[in-house]
């Protein structure tokens, strides 16, 4: 004859396998939610941070930092302008004229060779981890500001590529040469200051009535003639 033994456990053993069963549940390490992490917005993430210290730090999630070196290798600028000879002469048609007028209101030239120094020069920056893709690669942004104090604007140049996160060095660097799809992209900032300054050196040869930037600039090609 048999005997079911979940019936004949006694109520002893029976206690016990419980108490056993919830002390390990306790035991295992609660998973800290978003809303309650303290953590949160931190560089150390929850898998690198406290009693981890020696564990892998290299940027692999949403709002690390990483640094993008050998930048060159997507950056392409023109080489420099050769500077013009002082005995060549000036502008003698009037579109010249009207050109010349235009490169002075505007620093057209000056704003690109600056641009572009600034692009040549251009070796290492900092960016975040913006967002991890499904499959694991990471999309990173990378920003730097540069000032020059003598026209008073400042040029803030952006970097954004894919990575993967095999690329990133046991130092958390990446060569810019491992981005897929980079973008490198420069803007300039600057006051109105500057601009009406330069509007107010110009008002012999432009006028100073109220006039359109297209009849002073009629107006000055014409008094040449």
């Amino acid at each position: 004859m048999t005997t079911d033994t979940s019936q004949t456990r006694s109520p002893v053993v029976a206690k016990l396998t419980t108490l056993v069963t919830s002390d390990i549940r306790t035991k295992r390490r609660r998973l800290i939610t978003a809303r309650r992490n303290p953590y949160e917005g931190s560089l150390w993430q929850y898998e690198s941070s406290f009693g981890n210290l020696f564990r892998d730090h290299r940027a692999r999630f949403r709002g690390d930092i990483l640094s993008i070196s050998e930048l060159q290798a997507i950056v392409t600028v023109p080489p420099p302008k050769e500077q013009e000879e002082n005995g060549e002469q000036g502008p003698t048609s009037d579109a010249a004229r009207a050109n010349v007028l235009l490169e002075t209101l505007t620093m057209r030239d000056q704003i690109e060779e600056e641009q572009n120094e600034i692009l040549r020069n251009l070796e290492i920056i900092s960016a975040r981890v913006t967002r991890v893709l499904p499959d694991g690669n990471m999309v990173i942004r990378g920003r730097k500001v540069d000032y020059r104090q003598r026209n008073k604007v400042r040029y803030i140049t952006t970097v954004i590529g894919i990575l993967r996160p095999a690329d990133v060095s046991d130092t958390n660097i990446v060569s810019a040469a491992k981005l897929a799809y980079p973008d490198v992209k420069i803007k300039r900032q600057q006051s109105g200051s500057l601009l009406r300054e330069k509007l107010e050196r110009l008002a012999p040869l432009t006028g100073k009535q109220q006039a359109g930037l297209a009849g002073r600039l009629s107006e000055f090609a014409g008094s040449g003639q």
